[in-house]
């Protein structure tokens, strides 16, 4: 096994982003990573993370007391959403790489203000938009790379369960809501699949199941200036669930609903379309209304696997690889600022009160 030089992490937040995602991500990259600090203000919620993931991890309550420690290199900023933006801030003025949870920022006068510091300190900022790496949406993005479906001119997004949620992230004042927590991977996704500027946002929020004050149903329609539309829902209040991914083009289609295979249906690319006009006769009474044209169709049913073999975790190797190799990371803080400036736009034209 390949012999790496560890990026030394400080966590900020032992909670469900980074204890029970970062530490296991962080032990599949074969020692790119290794935490050597832990800060939560809960001091039992630090024993438990080091008893589990580095037992020498140094341990603190005061975030500030952990930026001064000299081991830490890079900032795992994982705490609740409305302390992303300042504890990203402050760990790149104390000199320190900075790993900051989705969403970057609650609105776009603070998504601004993080881009303005990673502008004061080049190279060392880095967006958890690790849903980027999804294999479906990768492997997609291939398909529709190759044209097999022809001109997509419609996608549609879904996330949906029914949870009747109690945590923090339902309740308003906390930073809740499925805009803030599912939102920033799909309005990621649906920006990038839409491959043109946005013409036209429409959204509605709405609170169904989760017990807090905040959203737990959303629909956003992005219209791009290309024509195609992305239609993405999520969803805590969804009893019965649809295919989580939908791509209609003018020679085919395909759909995914577990994200582990792929259904397609399209017109055999080897077979070219007859120059048919349309007729304002009435058709004979013997032949109704249909094309005397035979489509030659495919159709297959494939495993989800990208030709990149990408995973979500992988982000970690295109951190460590920015930071130990000068790599360019594939995520931009514009890109992070898109998508906190459509999030404020849902969220002050849905006509949900928060």
């Amino acid at each position: 096994m390949k012999k790496f030089n560890p990026i030394k992490i400080g966590l900020a937040g032992v909670g469900r982003a980074g204890y029970n995602m970062q530490g296991g991500e962080v032990e599949k990259t074969e020692g790119r990573f290794e935490f050597v600090a832990c800060c939560d203000t809960e001091m039992e919620r630090c024993d438990k993370f080091a008893e589990k993931f580095n037992k020498s991890c140094n341990k603190y309550t005061n975030y500030d007391e952990m930026l001064k420690d000299p081991e830490v290199e890079l900032v795992s900023v994982a705490v609740r959403s409305p302390e992303h933006t300042e504890y990203s801030i402050k760990a790149l003025q104390a000199g320190k790489y900075v790993f900051c949870e989705k969403p970057i920022a609650l609105t776009l006068d603070e998504a601004l203000k993080l881009k303005a510091a990673s502008e004061k300190y080049p190279g060392k900022l880095f967006l958890r938009h690790n849903r980027r790496f999804e294999p479906c949406y990768n492997h997609i993005r291939e398909i529709m790379d190759s044209g097999i479906l022809g001109n997509i001119f419609q996608i549609r997004l879904r996330r949906n369960s029914y949870q009747r949620r109690d945590d923090w992230q339902t309740l308003i004042e906390c930073g809740g809501g499925m805009l803030n927590n599912w939102g920033p991977h799909i309005i990621d996704h649906s920006l990038h699949l839409l491959e043109s500027p946005v013409k036209k946002v429409w959204s509605r929020l709405r609170r169904v199941a989760a017990v807090g004050d905040a959203e737990d149903h959303l629909t956003i329609i992005f219209e791009g200036e290309n024509g195609r539309l992305i239609d993405m829902e999520i969803s805590g209040g969804a009893a019965i669930t649809e295919p989580v991914y939908q791509v209609y083009g003018d020679r085919g289609a395909l759909v995914s609903q577990d994200e582990k295979e792929l259904k397609m249906r399209y017109i055999d690319p080897e077979q070219k379309l007859q120059d048919i006009k349309a007729k304002k006769e009435s058709p004979p009474l013997d032949t109704g209304f249909r094309n005397p044209e035979k489509l030659d169709w495919i159709e297959k049913t494939i495993p989800v696997e990208p030709s990149s073999k990408c995973e979500t975790w992988h982000i970690w190797n295109h951190m460590y690889d920015a930071i130990r190799n000068g790599v360019t990371f594939p995520i931009t803080i514009d890109e992070g600022v898109e998508v906190v400036k459509y999030t404020e736009m849902v969220r002050k034209g849905s006509g949900f009160e928060r």
